[in-house]
């Protein structure tokens, strides 16, 4: 049978399931508070402020032809005029479509194409790409951008109308596209996912409850960010975002830690990485990082050890995080907060909590066609109220609803609570010789050393056995750690078939996604790709 109950639906949006009707409504009913804080500038905008802006921006998007099927990209940094555009976008009826800066000119240029966009928004650090974009693409689009020049129309341009008498035109909240999200997937071609309106509100209930300010460290192109955007707007709460040109990594650092001690916020979701870079950070605990009461941690594993490094170092010892789980086809599955986080020597520190409402999930032997109970490790499906309507691209017709079941390609279990444990991408799982086994089970064991700050265990192809396990491991700050004395550390505490025979490889940092997450495919890439210039001697 499966596990939950899809039909929920959070009482923030039973009464109204139409983003731009239930956003308008909210801003003014919230209009007098804090609403967004730009950690950079020190930038700040009240709920009526960033309404009447938005307000505005709609008319004259309306009068530009932005409405029902129109896509806006945005080619830009998180910014104040970036929040405020998307909301104008949907009071205009539009479809919001954040795309990676930092991809190179082909791929960019495809993601418009897949997207169909007609309108695209660019800050003045991403118009002059934007400009090699058009001329590789040869056809023009309505831009509008903030920086300050003669050629496009600026965001300025837009905030001349009065919005007050504006109203938004009613739509179907079930069908109608309020995001389109990029997501390269298994096969690096990139699908853009289409969320409805109500999807979205849903992920915006998901993602907290509390009344608290929120940190939001994603950038715009990546779920949680909307997540947390449109929860700041359900809860009426401020949401403070950082931003800065780091010319290095401890730059950014210590302006993250600067930003939490100045802004206080009260909840931040993070990737494990950036926190396990804090941690490691002897002058983090100079910081006053106490006013963080509520840490969510996504995109990527995180070991129970090291969740107890993050707090220990960073919160005195205090357990805050909890762990986030989800995709963007599907949206945040774990629900938020309905427990305490378990105690870092609880069994169920290792998993990623209950699901949400609205979600059910099953977990499925595919081979055997059958459902598992239990405690049985196998696929994992879910069925979401927030389920994307299908990917926008004409080689991908299928459409999905919240009716439909989503195969999410993760290897899973359950116990019997209906606590969600995490196990492996399906593709990521490594086979040797008969037997197949899952990364994370060895970096659980790797990670324990006192040494090991980060792990990524993947699978060295062998041409008779298959494939043997190599660790990629970053060493905590002034550490000598050697290959040998870790192997041997973990060798004498997994099964045969887990030893470290494809060795372990020391990295001052593993390759990381925008957001921080780990890019096991990379580090599987470049396995099979190493030439080898002698068979490892650790077995």
């Amino acid at each position: 049978m499966p596990i939950g109950g899809k039909e929920e639906i959070d009482e923030r949006i039973a009464h109204c399931r139409d983003l731009p009707t239930l956003v308008l409504g909210n801003m003014r009913k919230f209009s007098n508070r804090q609403f967004l804080t730009d950690g950079l500038t020190g930038e700040k905008r009240t709920f009526k402020e960033t309404m009447d802006d938005a307000l505005s921006i709609a008319v004259k998007l309306r009068e530009m032809g932005v409405g029902e099927g129109t896509i806006v990209a945005f080619l830009s940094d998180t910014t104040i005029e970036v929040f405020t555009f998307e909301i104008a976008v949907w009071l205009a009826g539009g479809c919001v479509c954040p795309i990676n800066g930092s991809l190179t000119i082909d791929e960019i240029c495809q993601i418009l194409e897949i997207s169909t966009a007609s309108v695209v928004f660019c800050d003045g650090g991403t118009l002059p790409v934007f400009e090699k974009v058009q001329k590789r693409l040869n056809r023009k689009f309505k831009v509008i951008t903030d920086a300050k020049q003669d050629t496009y129309i600026t965001y300025h341009d837009l905030l001349s109308c009065d919005g007050s008498k504006f109203t938004p035109e009613p739509y179907d909240p079930d069908l109608h596209v309020a995001y389109v999200l990029f997501t390269s997937g298994t096969t690096g071609v990139p699908k853009g996912v289409m969320l409805s309106s109500f999807a979205c509100l849903t992920n915006g209930c998901r993602a907290y409850q509390e009344d608290s300010s929120s940190l939001v460290t994603s950038p715009i192109y990546w779920l949680s960010s909307p997540a947390c955007f449109v929860n700041a707007l359900l809860q009426g709460t401020e949401l403070i975002f950082l931003r800065v040109n780091m010319s290095t990594k401890l730059q950014g650092l210590h302006h993250l830690l600067s930003c939490i001690e100045k802004y206080k916020p009260g909840k931040w979701m993070s990737s494990p990485s950036v926190l396990l870079d804090l941690a490691n950070l002897p002058e983090a605990k100079n910081f006053d990082l106490t006013s963080l009461t509520h840490l969510s941690v996504g995109g990527s594993a995180i070991l129970a050890s090291q969740k107890k490094f993050i707090c220990d170092s960073l919160f005195f010892g205090k357990n805050i995080i909890q762990e986030r789980y989800g995709c963007t086809e599907a949206g945040l599955f774990t629900r938020q907060w309905k427990h305490p986080p378990p105690d870092f020597g609880d069994k169920k520190s290792a998993g990623v909590g209950t699901i949400s409402p609205g979600l059910e999930f099953k977990i499925m032997d595919i081979e055997a066609g059958i459902e598992l109970g239990p405690n049985q490790v196998g696929e994992l499906f879910v069925r979401s109220n927030a389920m994307m309507l299908g990917y926008i691209n004409r080689d991908m017709p299928e459409r999905y609803s919240k009716h439909d079941w989503y195969r999410v390609g993760d290897s899973c279990m359950y116990d019997e609570d209906g606590w969600i444990y995490f196990k492996a991408r399906v593709k990521e799982i490594i086979k040797y010789r008969l037997l197949q086994m899952v990364p994370l089970d060895i970096e659980k064991v790797v990670i324990q050393h006192p040494d090991v700050l980060e792990v990524c265990v993947v699978g060295k192809p062998h041409p008779i056995d298959g494939e043997h396990p190599l660790a990629f491991v970053v060493r905590k700050a002034n550490s000598n750690l050697t290959e040998e004395a870790l192997a041997e550390f973990v060798n004498g505490q997994v099964s045969d078939e887990k030893r470290l025979r494809g060795g372990v490889i020391f990295k001052s940092e593993l390759p990381k996604s925008g957001v921080g997450k780990i890019l096991r495919r990379k580090l599987m890439d470049e396995v099979q790709l190493e030439n080898f210039s002698s068979q490892p001697k650790l077995v």
